[in-house]
C-alpha cells in the first residue's frame, strides 16, 4: 500500500473545536494510506493530547501573514518549513485553517522564497508551480478579501464545514472545482463514556440532581452572543426555579476585557448567583455531560461542533439560524432554531427572546420531550458525524488534491 505522508499545520494548541477536529482526524487516518505529522507553534494542551496517543508532531511557529512586524521572522521560518518538508518526506499539506494557507503556498513553490515570497504579499498569488498539493480547512466565514489575502485560490482544495460556510466561495469561478464540504468529525466514545459518569460530574461542580443546567461552551466573544442567555435569565428564573447557567470558555483575543462585562450584565440582572464562568476545561465531554440544555446563540457559526457533542451526551440545543447551525440541527426534533432569516442580525435577534424562553421553558418542564430530543440528536450525530465517515471524506478529498498535483507534473 502506498503512504503519503502528509503535514498537519495548526496555528494554535488551544483545544478548541478546530483543534478537536484535527485530533479526531489525526487519530482515525494514522494506520491508513495517509501517515499524520502535526506542525504545531508550540507545546500545550494539543501535544499532549498527541503525545497521550503517540501521534507525531514538530513545533514550528509561523509569524501572522499580513502583520508587517513579523516579517522579519517569515523568511527563516518558510525557509525552515520548506525545509521540514522536504526532510519529513511530505507528500501533502494540510491546512487546519486558513491561516497557515499563505506559509504553505509560499514554501512549498518552486521559486526562490524572496520572490515568492513578496510577490504574494503584493499580488496575493503564487508565482511559480507547486511542489506539493494543499488541502486547506475553511472553518469560519470569508469575506472575498480574505479569499485574496490568505491566497485560497492557491490551494489544492478549500475543505468547507458546511453547505453554509461554503457559499462565501460563491463569487469565485473555481468553487466548484477546488471546494468540498466535509462535515467535522466527534469522538462518540469518550462523550459516552462522561455520560456514564454524569451524577458524579454534576456533584463534582456543584450542581444538585434537581438542578436545571443550562450550558454554552465556547470562546466569549460577541460573535457567540452571550449576552442574550443573561438577558433571558431572569424570566427563566421565574419559570424554571431550578436553573442554572454554566459559560465554559474564555474571552477570545481583542476581547480580554468581556468576561468582566458579562459578569456585570449578570449582576446588573440580579441573576450573577446562578450563573458561573468557567475557563476552558481539558475534559470537554465531562461539561456536556452536567448539562440538561445546552445553547448556541452565536450570529455567525461555520459549523457548531458543540452542537454535536451536546448531541453525543443526548443532549437537545436550542440555537440561532445561522451558518452551518441548520444542518446539525433538525427543528423540533432534535433541538429548536431561532431568528429565521435574520438570525445574524443582533438587533433582530433580541426579538426572539419570547420564543427561546418558551422553548427552554418547554423544555425544562417537559422532561419527556427533552429525552426524545437528546435521543434523536444523538442517533442523527453519529449518522452524519462520525470519526470514522469525517476521515473517510477527508482521505477521498486528500486523494483528489493528489490525483489532480500528479497529473499536472511533467512527463518527465
Amino acid at each position: 500500500m502506498r503512504r503519503t505522508r502528509v503535514l498537519h499545520i495548526t496555528p494554535s494548541v488551544r483545544m478548541l473545536g478546530a483543534r478537536r477536529s484535527l485530533l479526531t482526524l489525526v487519530k482515525e487516518i494514522a494506520g491508513t494510506r495517509y501517515e499524520p505529522l502535526v506542525l504545531v507553534p508550540s507545546r500545550g494542551a494539543l501535544t499532549d493530547q498527541l503525545d497521550r496517543r503517540r501521534l507525531p508532531y514538530r513545533v514550528l511557529k509561523l509569524p501572522p501573514w499580513r502583520k508587517g512586524t513579523a516579517w522579519l521572522q517569515m523568511l527563516p521560518r518558510l525557509h525552515a518549513l520548506r525545509r521540514l518538508c522536504r526532510e519529513e518526506k511530505i507528500g501533502l499539506i494540510h491546512c487546519n485553517e486558513i491561516y497557515p494557507n499563505p506559509h504553505a503556498v509560499v514554501a512549498t513553490a518552486r521559486g526562490s522564497l524572496v520572490g515568492e515570497s513578496f510577490g504574494a504579499l503584493l499580488s496575493c498569488r503564487r508565482f511559480s508551480s507547486p511542489t506539493l498539493p494543499i488541502v486547506t480547512h475553511m472553518r469560519l466565514s470569508v469575506t472575498e478579501r480574505m479569499v485574496r489575502n490568505y491566497l485560497l485560490a492557491e490551494a489544492s482544495r478549500i475543505v468547507a464545514v458546511s453547505h453554509g460556510a461554503a457559499h462565501d466561495f460563491d463569487p469565485f469561478p473555481w468553487k466548484e472545482s477546488k471546494v468540498r464540504v466535509v462535515y467535522n468529525g466527534v469522538d462518540f466514545e469518550e462523550f459516552e463514556l462522561a455520560l456514564a459518569r454524569r451524577k458524579f460530574i454534576r456533584a463534582s461542580l456543584g450542581y444538585q440532581e434537581s438542578d436545571f443546567v443550562i450550558g454554552q461552551v465556547g470562546l466569549l466573544m460577541p460573535r457567540k452572543r452571550p449576552w442574550f442567555l443573561i438577558e433571558a435569565a431572569p424570566r427563566l428564573r421565574e419559570r424554571i426555579p431550578n436553573l442554572r447557567i454554566l459559560f465554559v470558555g474564555e474571552t477570545s483575543p481583542g476581547h480580554e476585557g468581556y468576561l468582566g462585562e458579562l459578569e456585570h450584565l449578570a449582576r446588573d440582572r440580579g441573576v450573577s448567583d446562578i450563573i458561573r464562568f468557567l475557563p476552558f476545561q481539558d475534559w470537554i465531554a465531562d461539561v456536556f455531560a452536567a448539562l440538561d440544555l445546552h445553547v448556541l446563540l452565536s450570529n455567525d457559526e461555520g459549523f457548531g461542533r458543540v452542537v454535536v457533542e451536546a448531541a453525543a451526551v443526548r443532549i437537545p440545543t436550542v440555537a440561532s439560524n445561522v451558518g452551518g447551525i441548520p444542518e446539525l440541527i433538525r427543528h423540533g426534533e432534535t433541538g429548536y432554531l431561532l431568528g429565521g432569516d435574520r438570525a445574524a442580525d443582533d438587533n433582530a435577534f433580541r426579538a426572539c427572546l419570547d420564543q427561546f424562553v418558551a422553548a427552554v421553558e418547554e423544555l425544562a418542564r417537559n422532561t419527556e420531550l427533552r429525552a426524545r430530543m437528546g435521543a434523536a440528536a444523538y442517533e442523527y450525530a453519529k449518522r452524519q458525524f462520525s470519526p470514522e465517515v469525517y476521515a473517510h471524506q477527508m482521505m477521498r478529498v486528500f486523494d483528489e488534491a493528489i490525483e489532480e498535483f500528479e497529473a499536472s507534473l511533467p512527463p518527465w
